[in-house]
């Protein structure tokens, strides 16, 4: 029986908490589903709604709020701090992979990285009333509408702690003498603010450096990690046979393209050979479908540049003296996961580390899913189950989906879903062995053999919304709120289950659980279950993207 988690709701709304940004608590919206809110002054359609709505101030024993002490302690173990303009607009999936070459980006520069306080959530999965409110007409637009939810409701702070030195932009305003409220709502690093004030404890104000946004990665370059120094080679035949292979602006040659024109089958004795004239070997991952969407570090691979393309980020930018060194703007889109390519194996293999080890969700997530995936086989009395994602309205309005309508994405899922019962099958019987994914052994707890124990699933096996989803409930899908009970929506998590982005953090580990899984190559949600089956030891063939 397969799986498909919640449908995002094709209308995309966001709440604004108020101009103190306070989180808000609304455990009591669950026994009355369509009394949530969003605040939308220039509306028509006002309807009076009361709501018991309340400021919730972070709990003083929040363990992620360090005194100002503390603050400073961390951060004098390290050069000074790292800052990002953040792209709050994006959502958590992005944010969380822009999170994660940040992460190593500060850690090549030994810094502290300031994380942003909260994220925005762009939906929710109940029905929306709108309140006019006077309060805040005099505000934009942007200003009125968003979810917030803070940074450690979807990272494990405390755990990220213990490998890398980090705080949130309100922490760094707080040993600045700001109010911790004085963060920008855009994300975005303020030049000017930001570094008016004396750290407290110091009496120092902090100096600004800025890594301009066309310094990252100019046309004909390479970015990577950190370049090995090396004598230069001169320029001779083997370097320009393979120079001659790269089209105008490429400066990447595929690894097997490098053995066929040197003719050269040994990777030791190919690396050898381009090493000594003039290219250098670089690791990266294997895009999906040849996009660089999903993030997933699954799949690494080898790649040859010339050496004079290289630029190490650790080369070019540590060692400044400036309190904060601030990469401007976004380095994202169309960049491999890092936003960099590794100078060596172990350096992909450290970061592949930090993406499915480091960056964790807190624990009750990964309680829930876990109770979740018990349920699901509670369903399906014990049979392996597959699972697919489903892409959002607003992607169809992109032309970001393979199928514009319902009846297509239907059979498509389908279809896949029986080519992977079909493999399952092959595994079953002895015709395809295991295998993993190729990331560090101490990564992977086991090879997972679940999908050799567990009863197979049954061809009638099949799925179980509304209106436009009602197709795929018709032939037996089971969605995220089959699985969820009210005692999940009074619980730790409670009000934070309502937003979309949130819910996605547990239905991310659930699809990570399922025998098969179906995703869409331009999503990077389908790369983030990718990376936990990899971390489950699953066979990276049970997972099928498009």
């Amino acid at each position: 029986m397969p799986f498909l988690p919640s449908p995002v709701h094709f209308t995309t709304f966001r709440q604004y908490l108020g101009p103190d940004k306070k989180w808000l608590s609304v455990d009591t919206w669950i026994d009355h589903p369509h009394n949530s809110v969003a605040i939308s002054p220039d509306s028509s359609n006002y309807k009076n709604v009361s709501l018991p709505i309340q400021p919730v101030p972070r709990p003083p024993d929040d363990p992620e709020l360090l005194t100002l002490e503390e603050l400073n302690e961390l951060v004098s173990t390290t050069e000074g701090f790292f800052a990002r303009d953040w792209s709050l607009n994006l959502g958590w999936n992005n944010m969380r992979y822009i999170i994660d070459s940040a992460l190593l980006q500060a850690k090549l520069l030994h810094r502290t990285l300031i994380l942003p306080s909260f994220i925005y959530a762009r939906g929710c999965e109940y029905d929306m009333e709108v309140l006019r409110s006077n309060e805040w007409l005099g505000l934009s637009i942007d200003q009125q509408m968003a979810w917030v939810l803070p940074i450690n409701l979807m990272i494990n702070i405390t755990h990220l702690r213990q490998s890398h030195p980090v705080i949130t932009v309100s922490d760094y305003l707080r040993l600045h003498g700001h109010e911790s409220d004085a963060e920008a709502s855009d994300g975005q690093w303020q030049r000017v603010s930001y570094h008016l004030t004396e750290n407290v404890l110091t009496d120092k104000i902090p100096q600004l450096y800025v890594i301009e946004n066309e310094w990252y990665d100019p046309p004909e370059t390479v970015r990577v990690d950190d370049v090995i120094e090396r004598n230069d080679e001169e320029e001779g035949g083997v370097y320009r046979t393979l120079k001659d292979a790269l089209s105008d602006n490429q400066v990447l040659l595929d690894w097997g393209k490098a053995q066929e024109l040197l003719g050269i089958s040994s990777d030791e004795d190919l690396e050898r050979v381009v090493v000594d004239n003039g290219w250098e070997v670089v690791y990266t991952f294997k895009p999906l479908l040849g996009m660089e969407y999903s993030k997933a570090v699954v799949d690494p691979i080898r790649q040859i540049a010339p050496r004079k393309a290289l630029r190490g980020f650790k080369n070019d930018f540590e060692g400044r003296k400036e309190e904060v060194v601030l990469l401007a703007g976004e380095v994202h889109y169309r960049r491999n996961p890092g936003s960099m390519r590794f100078t060596t194996r172990a350096a992909l293999d450290g970061f592949v580390g930090l993406v499915l080890d480091d960056v964790r969700r807190i624990d009750a997530v990964s309680a829930l899913a876990d109770a979740m995936v018990e349920r699901m086989y509670t369903l399906t009395e014990g049979r392996l189950w597959m699972a697919a994602h489903m892409r959002r309205g607003d992607f169809v309005r992109y032309n970001w989906v393979m199928e514009k309508t319902p009846e297509e994405h239907i059979t498509r899922v389908k279809n896949h879903m029986k080519k992977g019962r079909n493999f399952i099958g092959a595994l079953r019987r002895g015709e395809e062995t295991l295998r993993t994914s190729d990331i560090p052994a101490s990564l992977q707890t086991r090879p997972d053999i679940d999908i050799l124990k567990k009863k197979a699933p049954l061809p009638g096996d099949w799925y179980r919304d509304r209106k436009v989803l009602e197709g795929f409930r018709d032939e037996g899908a089971v969605f995220m709120d089959d699985l969820l009970t009210i005692p999940d929506r009074r619980g730790e998590l409670s009000w934070a289950l309502m937003l979309t982005d949130f819910r996605g953090l547990v239905e991310q580990v659930v699809l990570s659980r399922a025998a098969f899984f179906y995703g869409h190559a331009m999503s990077s949600v389908a790369g983030g279950v990718m990376n936990l089956r990899a971390m489950r030891g699953m066979d990276p063939r049970t997972a099928d993207v498009d």
